[in-house]
Formats: structure tokens, sequence, C-alpha cells
């Protein structure tokens, strides 16, 4: 349940303002930082799993599958993209593209997933699930990686009889955890640390001064902004002291580490102290301004901004990139809006369209509970993303991430009458797009040249609504022209 009962959404009008790192305020660079994670993990699967290490050749050829919103399916080891309903609407199995005759003699005549209720009830936290939801660049290596396995597989005939393919997603899940193990940087050991530590100009950007500038506009007027990331302590500041500088955390009214998402809107764990030397100290119930703390829970960190603000309610906003860690349970369980930062928004193109973009100005602004004007139209990629970026994240099997045209007519209308109408989004990942995110956006970069007391509209009530996307709606999701 959102914090506003507004149509729009105004930085000014929240008290808190909280923001996720990787992916958010951390901007990466997809292609170096995929490679080097991808080798990381079948490098252990290799060394570790006694994988083949010919299996884990030819990443460039496997770019489809660098693409979020996948769903991993343990049972037959297929990779799903699936429809607002649960229908599954493409898939692969290893590499290998399946046909709808293939899809259907497994899944059935209705194509649809088994498990589409309770994964779209939990997410990615129900325990023991037969599924796994890819929507980061920090798993969807051992995604593709996978799926070479799978292409082993058959090829070698070890495909036979087998009823699960759990065991090699837990092979690649222990490389990814061996990767990614926390204790590993202190160490410089895993493989990705210290190549982060090595080389992070390589994978990171540097923030800008205007998104500084933006940060402390947030701040006036007594305004709380936090921090509030599940990377570990010392990572963390590793990367804010890299792209912000070492004064990073007079940003922030309060800093949380290892905070667990989407655990921390659920559970009762106490906050930690820490600091930048990664010293813990004993829990604590009462939090204190200025600090360093780890893990802890919603209703210890609600109760410090009732303290600082002097509100009995104060309305928070919170900026991720992940949907079931991030927007998900601030909408849903905490009463947070959420802003969504999704890359892939730039990647596919915009056609911009609520005034906050200069140069623009001659197209005008277009009412957002209208349908999209059929006009000519300028699609944009802003210039954080690179040519080879764009080859990346956009997929010829796949295609989009909100829409698919093997299922345009989500309300029963015909296609017509919806591209008079304009488009909603069709996709599971579309879907949960305009469910638990307030507004979506594609770079913190982009906000940062955006008035902080601007009025952006928000997703409305109906589900796959395109409302709610600044500075315009994404190419997909309109008219061509």
């Amino acid at each position: 349940m959102s914090s506003s009962t507004k149509d729009y959404v105004n930085f000014t009008d929240y008290d808190v303002l909280g923001f996720d790192m990787d992916y958010t305020l951390a901007r990466y660079e997809l292609v170096p930082f995929f490679k080097m994670s991808y080798h990381c993990v079948t490098k252990h699967l290799v060394e570790l799993k006694k994988y083949d290490p010919a299996i884990f050749h030819d990443l460039e050829k496997e770019r489809d599958l660098i693409y979020k919103g996948l769903l991993l399916d343990f049972e037959t080891g297929h990779i799903l993209k699936l429809g607002h309903d649960g229908v599954i609407l493409r898939a692969v199995h290893g590499t290998k593209k399946l046909t709808q005759e293939e899809i259907i003699a497994a899944y059935g005549p209705e194509r649809k997933f088994p498990h589409y209720e309770t994964w779209q009830k939990f997410g990615t936290t129900k325990p023991n699930s037969k599924w796994r939801f890819f929507e980061n660049y920090f798993d969807i290596p051992g995604l593709v990686a996978f799926a070479k396995i799978l292409d082993h597989l058959r090829e070698t005939g070890a495909m036979e009889n087998r009823t699960t393919y759990e065991d090699v997603w837990a092979d690649v899940y222990d490389s990814l955890f061996q990767m990614y193990n926390p204790s590993h940087f202190k160490e410089n050991k895993g493989g990705f640390f210290p190549a982060m530590i090595k080389e992070a100009d390589s994978y990171l950007d540097r923030a800008s001064k205007q998104i500084k500038q933006w940060l402390q506009n947030l701040r006036q007027q007594n305004r709380k902004v936090f921090l509030m990331t599940s990377s570990n302590v010392d990572f963390a500041y590793f990367i804010m002291n890299h792209i912000f500088g070492k004064d990073w955390t007079t940003l922030f009214d309060l800093r949380l580490f290892q905070a667990r998402k989407p655990s921390f809107f659920t559970d009762s764990r106490s906050f930690v102290q820490t600091n930048s030397n990664c010293e813990v100290g004993e829990p604590v119930k009462k939090l204190q301004a200025d600090r360093d703390y780890l893990m802890g829970n919603k209703e210890d960190l609600m109760e410090f901004f009732r303290q600082e603000t002097g509100k009995a309610d104060p309305k928070v906003i919170y900026f991720g990139d992940n949907l079931w860690a991030d927007a998900w349970p601030c909408s849903s369980i905490a009463g947070w809006d959420a802003v969504l930062v999704l890359e892939e928004m730039d990647a596919e193109g915009y056609a911009v369209s609520d005034g906050t973009v200069p140069g623009h100005e001659d197209e005008g602004e277009e009412d957002p509970d209208e349908p999209p004007k059929m006009k000519y139209r300028r699609y944009e990629h802003s210039s954080l993303v690179t040519e080879e970026e764009l080859q990346w994240m956009v997929s010829d099997f796949w295609g989009s991430i909100f829409i698919d045209d093997l299922h345009i007519d989500r309300s029963g209308e015909t296609k017509e009458e919806k591209l008079s109408k304009g488009l909603k989004m069709n996709t599971a990942y579309g879907d949960l797009i305009s469910q638990y995110a307030t507004i979506c956006v594609p770079s913190i970069e982009y906000l940062a040249g955006v008035p902080v007391d601007h009025k952006f509209s928000k997703f409305a009530q109906d589900a796959g609504n395109a409302r709610g996307f600044h500075p315009g709606r994404p190419k997909s999701l309109l008219v061509q022209q």
C-alpha cells in the first residue's frame, strides 16, 4: 500500500528518502562487469565442481540470456519468459530455443507455468521453491552458465530420465556463493572482489557532481536520506568511496548494510552497530543518526524515522533496482513508495513526454491519463548507455521485458482497439512493475537533472498501465509510425 494517495510523486512531499546501492546509486559498466562475473563463476565450476572448461566458451554467442525477468524451472530445466497470467511466452532449454509445440508438450495446452500463483505471491522469498527468478546482473551470469551446462548434458546424452535439474543449479549457486561470500572481500579471494579492487574504474562509473548536489537538495527542510544495501559494509564502503569520494557519508543521515532484503521488511533481526573498519558492536534497539548499522528490521527503522521527523507516520520513498527485493516489500509490506531504477529503459529507448528533458520542449507534455498521441517520435537513449551495452541488453529472441507481441490481447480487445487506447504491459515482469513500483526511471543521473519538486505521474491501479514511466514510455509501449 502506497504512503501517498496523490496520483503523482513529488520528492519534497516525503519525510524520508532511502537508496539502494548497486545498480541504483552505483552504476556498473555492464559488458566488462558481466564478462568478469561470468569468468569468475565458470572458473569456480571448473576448479571446484570439475566441469569441462570447454563448456563455458563463447559467451558472446549467448547474449540472449543476458536478460532480466527470466524464470528458471528446476523441474524441466527450461528458462521461461512469462506473461502477466503465467502463460509461457517464450522458452529455451539450455541455449536451444523451444517451439510453441515443445512448450505445450512440457506444460500442457494452456502453456501455463504450474507454480505461477505461488511465484506471484512470494517471488524469490519462498523456501524450497522449484524456480529461480533473475532480475539483476549479479546472478544472471549463473543463468548463462547453467544453460551452457545443459547444452553439454544434451550433447553427451546425459539428459535421459532426468526429473529435476536442481543438482545442476546447486553447483552454479555454490559457485555464485563462493564469488560473493562477504568474507572474501577482506581476504581478497574468490575472484570477484580481487577483480573489483584491482580494476574498479573498469567496472564502475563515478557519480557526477549533479547527483551529489541532488542528494544534498533532497536533505533540505529536515528531510532524511538513508542508504540501505544488502552488501556487506567493507564492500559497500569501497564502492561508495570510489564513486562518490571519501566524504560520501555526509550525504546520508543513516547508513544500513547487510540488510538482507526483502526479509528486512518481515523479520525482527536486531540492528548491530558497525563502522568503516567493519568493527561489530552489540545489538541495538534504538538507532542514532549518522551511524552505520548491519542487518536490522523495518519496525525499528520506522521508530527512528518517527523520532527524527517528529511525525507519527512519516512518508517514505525508496529507490532501488530490484522488483522482489525493493519495490515489492516497500509497496506491499512497508507502505512505502518505490522508485524502480531500470536501465533497460535506456537500452530500449523511450519517447520523452513529461517535460523533464531539455531539448524536447517543442514536443509538449502529454497527459499521462490519455492514450499516447499518434505522431512521429524521437526515441532516446541516454549517454550513459554505450552501443555495446545496447547490443547486450536488447534481445531479438526474448523481445521487450515490458510487452510481448505473442500476448497482445491482454484485455480481450482487438489489437486495433488496444493500439488506439495505448499499449499495456503484458509480461509478468511488466505486470510487477505496474503493481509495485510507484514510478520507473532509467537512472539516478536522469532524476538528478530534474528539479526535486517536480511532479511525476504514478502508475495507476489498473495492472499493466504505463503511466509511471519517466521521462516517457518505453518504445515498445508506443504505437510505431
